[in-house]
């Protein structure tokens, strides 16, 4: 299907969706594009979850004794040594517990991890790839039933783009990042706790896209007022942003174009 044909297509199905409203009359329509830049985020994420109960007892252990093997915590405990050893090395790598002097002792991490009451896993490597807006400022999440991306440059650009501050999705800050990662459809909630972003790694750009938007321009015949509806194929739905802006900046040219 071609890309007019494509827009046609969207333009009559939105068109007959806002005419449902018996009051409102089409008076025009437009299409233009915005830039998407589609990144990928390389990240490393650690779960964290409620400690273990094994775990917990021999934390309390080593915060109030001095213990040198392994086996006294297993007396104490009455569990076998071998279990007890597999979570002192666990503990040791996640520098949750360290050997000073023949002592195993608990670290500052180890106090803070008893005190709360949970575990953190060892770091894993992720990534995840992200559509941001620069008008939007944040991460558009795309609806895959029906977008249309202009390839060829055959779709005319934003009319207000020049007015608009464009910005480069590699260099926001780490804080903007993590919030459009906790906006997007990323699963925070494992089977064994919650996920947790330890560090941002790199956002590389992968592609620049330009995405279409379908405007048009009615007239309520009741309040006898013109306005402008848009509808953002990317994200599948109606786009308050760019209905706002046009509203304001056009209308009254609309108004007087159509209507007079």
């Amino acid at each position: 299907m071609s890309k007019t044909v494509q827009i046609e297509k969207e333009m009559s199905r939105i068109s007959a969706l806002l005419l449902e409203q018996s009051h409102l009359r089409m008076l025009g329509n437009d299409s233009w594009v915005f830039p998407l830049q589609q990144a990928e985020i390389q990240m490393k994420t650690v779960v964290r979850s409620q400690m273990d109960v094994l775990m917990k007892m021999i934390l309390k252990i080593l915060d109030r004794l001095a213990v040198k093997e392994p086996n006294e915590i297993s007396e104490l405990l009455a569990v076998e040594t071998i279990f007890v050893d597999h979570m002192l090395e666990l503990m040791m790598q996640n520098n949750m517990v360290e050997k000073i002097d023949t002592i195993y002792r608990l670290t500052t991490s180890g106090s803070m991890h008893l005190t709360k009451g949970t575990f953190a896993h060892d770091p894993m490597d992720e990534d995840m790839e992200i559509a941001y807006s620069s008008y939007h400022s944040e991460s558009l999440k795309r609806d895959h039933g029906f977008n249309i991306v202009d390839e060829d440059e055959n779709v005319p650009d934003f009319r207000f783009k020049e007015e608009a501050e464009m910005m480069d999705v590699t260099q926001l800050d780490d804080s903007k990042i993590r919030q459009m990662i906790q906006d997007s459809d990323y699963e925070f909630l494992v089977e064994n706790g919650q996920k947790l972003i330890e560090e941002i790694c790199s956002v590389e750009l992968k592609e620049n896209l330009r995405a279409v938007c379908l405007e048009f321009h009615l007239h309520d015949r009741t309040e006898d007022t013109v306005f402008i509806r848009v509808w953002n194929t990317w994200t599948g739905k109606f786009d308050p942003l760019f209905e706002n802006e046009l509203n304001q900046k056009d209308a009254t040219r609309l108004r007087k174009k159509y209507i007079g």
